[in-house]
């Protein structure tokens, strides 16, 4: 009979066992591998670059411009100062001096006016030379070669002999034409430098090469 009563013990030992087995938590299993990133959509494909237009041909030089001021030498209008103060028979006044680079004696043309006021509103403007026939006075101008450069003089004299102060023109001003530099004229003229600029008016030329007043 105790030997009944010890299996029997010892099977409710065994079934109990196996129930606390069976409901305790099983260890945690390892971490398996990382799945494989999914595929990204697929963005709308791009044309294909064109490839680049050919270069335009280069477009025609434009006509030169009209020379200007910056080839032509002039001066502001300088007030008479002679270098004597009374009457006489002849007088001169210096204008300016030119070094060897800016004025060539046999190359370049040279014009030089003198300007009277009439009224308080009309100027008259001359070429020199000038004859002031009514006070027999000779007006002209002289370029001087010296060492280094040149000078640029305004010449007085009467005509008769007589003695003048020499008041007709109230100031001066010279125009430089440097021998390279040609106006522009039509086209039928055969050549530019042709020109003889002692025959224009000082009206034309200060609108041919744009000078200013």
């Amino acid at each position: 009979m105790k030997a009944i009563t010890n299996v029997v013990k010892g099977m409710m030992i065994v079934m109990v066992s196996l129930l606390i087995f069976s409901c305790s938590d099983g260890e945690d299993g390892a971490i398996g591998p990382a799945g494989q990133d999914g595929v990204n959509g697929v963005d709308g494909t791009s044309g294909a670059d064109g490839n680049d237009g050919a270069d335009g041909a280069d477009g025609q030089d434009g006509a030169d411009g009209q020379p200007g001021t910056a080839n032509v030498i002039y001066s502001d209008w300088i007030a008479r100062d002679f270098e004597t103060n009374v009457a006489a028979e002849t007088n001169e006044q210096l204008l300016t001096t030119f070094d060897l680079n800016e004025f060539n004696l046999n190359e370049d043309v040279v014009l030089v006016y003198g300007r009277r006021e009439v009224n308080i509103l009309v100027s008259e403007i001359k070429q020199l030379p000038f004859i002031h026939a009514s006070q027999s006075e000779f007006y002209s101008f002289e370029v001087a070669n010296f060492v280094g450069g040149s000078s640029l003089r305004i010449e007085v004299a009467t005509l008769d002999g007589s003695t003048n102060i020499f008041t007709f023109f109230d100031d001066f001003r010279y125009v430089i034409i440097p021998g390279g530099v040609a106006a522009p004229t039509n086209t039928n003229s055969a050549t530019k430098s042709a020109i003889d600029y002692t025959k224009m008016s000082y009206e034309e030329i200060i609108t041919l090469f744009n000078i200013p007043e």
